[in-house]
């Protein structure tokens, strides 16, 4: 599989600005666009339903959603509709969700079994499977099937940072996707886990995806890109547990970082992001750089890198360098 290249955006900005951005990024020729789901910016859906009716090409979808906050059959329902009005082109992510801990949500007590339960049952529903579905977290009786044509099963990954999940996904998820991860190592481990997970099951390997999301902050300025994503990763890192641990960022530094951004002492909480913090978990620099850094993700078992948020200092600008600067270089090097 040749290595594919993404773009992915939160809701924090503003409703007109998603049709061309998108435009834009289908016009470099990127293979996908993923909208976080995000619960403390604008949702998904209608972000994703004026890209698809705007675009012609481009592969869109939320990454992730997750089934603590809404049924897995209420995310089934919108894809199949998204998917209907973009002509096939929606993907999908499904995982636990980053922003839990804000509603209360501390974590199914099974988190590996639900997400496999709430796969299962979304796939139920795409494929117009009318048996009973009778997990321990989701249920659904034989008379709960969509009642409009849905054309396509579409392909719903399994997002995960950590080992178990990784192998469970292999068992029936086409790929992962692992948002937030720069790390070659880590990347290569959830590789091997999907991979076991897959032969364990009797499945093919061939054909499997490996989506890794690294946050992202690129600039002709190194230090301008760097200050950048040093102010995201403040506010972030609580929420990247296990991978923060597994990077050797302690949750004293976490917390130190953590509790100077809230309390608005921005530049102290830049100067308190570590650099091993930097490098595990976001694409940083120039054009060159990163290009590298690509390079060692891809080496490590990446088969398709989203560049994440921000992008970089002026995204508008970062998106413009990874399309005319980084994509050709793989374009040329892999094939599109």
């Amino acid at each position: 599989m040749s290595t594919r290249f993404s773009i992915m955006v939160t809701g924090a900005l503003p409703m007109k600005d998603y049709v061309p951005l998108a435009q834009q990024v289908e016009a470099y020729g990127f293979a996908q666009m993923h909208i976080a789901d995000d619960l403390v910016f604008r949702p998904a859906w209608p972000i994703l339903t004026m890209i698809a009716m705007n675009t012609s090409r481009l592969q869109i979808g939320p990454f992730i959603v997750t089934p603590q906050v809404a049924n897995p059959v209420y995310h089934a329902a919108n894809l199949a509709a998204l998917d209907e009005l973009s002509g096939g082109r929606m993907v999908c992510g499904v995982g636990r969700g980053g922003f839990n801990p804000l509603l209360g949500i501390v974590g199914a007590p099974k988190p590996v079994k639900m997400l496999k339960e709430a796969w299962l049952l979304m796939t139920r529903m795409l494929e117009g499977n009318r048996e009973p579905f009778d997990g321990e977290f989701f249920k659904a009786t034989a008379d709960l099937f969509f009642q409009f044509d849905v054309q396509r099963v579409i392909p719903l990954f399994i997002g995960t940072w950590g080992p178990q999940m990784a192998r469970m996904a292999g068992s029936i998820a086409p790929g992962i996707k692992i948002d937030c991860s720069a790390s070659p190592d880590h990347i290569g481990e959830l590789r091997r886990q999907f991979i076991a997970g897959a032969e364990a099951a009797g499945r093919d390997t061939s054909a499997i995806e490996i989506i890794a999301g690294p946050l992202a902050s690129i600039d002709d300025d190194a230090a301008a890109a760097e200050d950048n994503i040093r102010g995201m990763l403040a506010l972030l890192q609580p929420f990247l547990a296990p991978m923060t641990f597994a990077a050797g960022i302690s949750q004293e530094e976490i917390d130190a970082a953590y509790g100077a951004f809230t309390a608005g002492e921005v530049e102290r909480a830049k100067a308190l992001v570590t650099d091993k913090a930097v490098r595990a978990f976001s694409l940083t620099g120039t054009p060159h750089q990163v290009i590298g850094q690509i390079e060692a993700m891809i080496a490590g078992g990446a088969d398709h890198i989203a560049f994440g948020p921000p992008l970089g200092p002026d995204p508008a600008k970062s998106l413009k360098l990874i399309g005319e600067k980084i994509l050709p270089h793989f374009q040329q090097k892999y094939g599109h």
